[in-house]
């Protein structure tokens, strides 16, 4: 694709209240849901177009409180409710929060999963969203950068690879943390995310100038209007 990234807006209405946050789940008709809606239909031309084998995309934001979270979960069920084989993987390992917005236990999850003291049943079938699952982060490890850096994460996304038609990966703040950049990195494809009147101009650029140095693919930005 080439030409500069397209800005892709999303949620310009008011973010639904906590205990909410599954707004294309829960309130369909929302703004908020129909935008999302909106940018899984250009995100799914595009994916077409280069002829994807899997879409794999990392959501990533330089800081905190902009929405990464919020956006993953309810993009992933808006894939999972076209039929699509989904997998939302919570690979911020510093303040996960997947688990809670999908109300699941936190027991095992990526973190354990790549560590080697968890295995398949770290997935967590979530059937009244659709063909959708959550891989969460777990318990928070103390070393989140090397274990994220390891080859592990990439031979895992392989090995999902034929179970799964879109993976989701949720990342912690890109401008605190390099985590960002190894999992969009193994991901092989960022949509950056900015929010109004929160994130800087010169923030978002140098984000997508560090995934693309770290060797991710930038399909698009996202301004986060709510």
């Amino acid at each position: 694709m080439g030409g500069p990234d397209p800005v892709l807006p999303i949620a310009s209405a008011a973010r639904p209240s906590h205990g909410a946050a599954l707004v294309v789940a829960r309130e369909p008709f929302h703004p908020c849901a129909e935008e999302v809606r909106a940018l899984r239909t250009q995100l799914a031309i595009r994916w077409d177009r280069a002829e994807a084998r899997q879409r794999r995309l990392a959501i990533v934001s330089p800081g905190a409180a902009e929405g990464r979270s919020y956006l993953a979960a309810n993009l992933a069920v808006a894939f999972a409710q076209l039929g699509e084989r989904t997998l939302l993987v919570d690979a911020d390992l510093r303040a996960p929060c997947q688990d809670r917005i999908f109300g699941i236990g936190d027991a095992g999850g990526v973190a354990a999963l790549l560590a080697g003291r968890a295995g398949r049943e770290a997935l967590v079938a979530l059937p009244e969203y659709g063909a959708l699952a959550l891989l969460p982060a777990g318990a928070p490890p103390h070393n989140p950068q090397e274990l994220l850096s390891r080859p592990a994460l990439g031979a895992l996304l392989e090995q999902l690879r034929p179970e799964f038609d879109v993976v989701l990966l949720d990342t912690p703040p890109a401008r605190a943390y390099a985590d960002a950049q190894s999992v969009a990195y193994r991901a092989g494809h960022a949509l950056v995310l900015a929010r109004k009147h929160r994130t800087s101009l010169a923030d978002a650029a140098a984000v997508a100038r560090q995934l693309g140095d770290a060797g991710a693919s930038i399909v698009g930005t996202v301004c986060n209007a709510f």
